[in-house]
């Protein structure tokens, strides 16, 4: 059973934003696409592994995905989380390309490829820091203990892993995702005696769906970029050119012709992402480089919750609403 299940990750969403917003030629720009590309691999890389998962029989485990639990001061991140009555797994994903060299003893992992060679910490090291923050996670809500065990997944079918001389303790650790439900099974086999009865399994999932803190991040802040560099304007939801023109109640790309109803509403999606979840009609006016007439009627439209006074009327933008709206009137 799928507790909880993946979506796409917010701070996906904000760099495609940062990027319809920001000019060709910025210079922030490279460093952000390639932020996003790292992004988007290791979401891939996360998305192909519930096609494995599929295949495990749902009553006999519960899986949750993306979790972000607080241990003592620090916060920790686990990719996937399957919950047993024997036993819980945490599975750390990696979707890198290349010749990936596991070398434990000292800590790294080394990917190779034909323009470069990376090192990036540990993996297997890594989940394992997770496999003990769980347990103080676990420890603190006087919950049964229970083992932990963990895996590093490799997603990506184009990569070539190459192992150390500490081939047992890699081998141990690291395995392709084609093999995960037969690993998943083997554990089932060795985990046998009972530790969490349905009632706790409830709890406990409850607890950790609960306990998830999801991760802020401000890209504006985050790469200085000041929100008078924006590009303003209603962007296509077809082909992103900015900006689209006003005509006859409607919206029209002038690179694609294609036209809508509601592209404001993307943009003002864009304006959540980015800056703030509520605004202003004067703030509309600049984000969305439109009339304060056609601002306060779009505003309006949303039928959103407003607060203060006439002057400083501020309206509330929730992202979910404002995707409903769009599937809902834009079809």
């Amino acid at each position: 059973m799928i507790a909880k299940p993946r979506k796409i990750p917010i701070h996906i969403d904000k760099l495609e934003a940062l990027l319809r917003r920001i000019p060709a030629h910025h210079p922030k720009r490279p460093h952000i696409e390639a932020d996003l590309a790292k992004r988007k691999a290791g979401y891939k890389g996360e998305s192909t592994l519930d096609y494995h998962l599929s295949f495990l029989p749902p009553k006999e485990y519960i899986i949750l995905h993306d979790l972000r639990l607080q241990s003592g001061e620090y916060f920790f991140q686990i990719d996937t989380l399957i919950l047993t009555p024997t036993y819980i797994l945490i599975i750390e994903v990696k979707h890198l390309y290349g010749t990936l060299s596991f070398e434990p003893e000292f800590q790294q992992l080394v990917r190779t490829t034909p323009d470069a060679e990376d090192t990036f910490p540990d993996p297997i090291i890594q989940v394992q820091k997770q496999a003990s923050q769980l347990r103080q996670f676990i420890k603190k809500h006087k919950l049964p203990d229970i083992p932990v065990e963990t895996l590093v997944v490799i997603t990506n079918s184009q990569s070539r892993i190459s192992l150390s001389d500490s081939t047992t303790y890699t081998r141990k650790h690291v395995i392709r995702d084609t093999v995960l439900v037969k690993r998943i099974e083997k554990l089932s086999e060795r985990y046998t005696t009972l530790i969490l009865d349905p009632k706790l399994l409830k709890k406990i999932t409850r607890l950790l769906k609960n306990s998830h803190m999801p991760s802020t991040f401000e890209p504006l802040e985050f790469y200085r970029i000041e929100l008078d560099q924006l590009l303003g304007g209603v962007h296509c939801p077809k082909c992103d050119a900015l900006p689209m023109r006003r005509l006859h109640g409607k919206w029209l790309c002038p690179s694609c012709y294609y036209q809508s109803k509601l592209a404001h509403i993307n943009s003002l999606v864009d304006y959540v992402l980015l800056v703030s979840d509520t605004i202003t009609n004067r703030e509309a006016c600049e984000f969305l480089k439109i009339a304060k007439d056609t601002a306060r009627r779009m505003l309006k439209s949303l039928k959103t919750v407003e607060t203060g006074t006439t002057k400083d009327k501020k309206f509330e933008l929730v992202i979910d609403n404002l995707v409903k709206s769009i599937k809902k009137e834009d079809i």
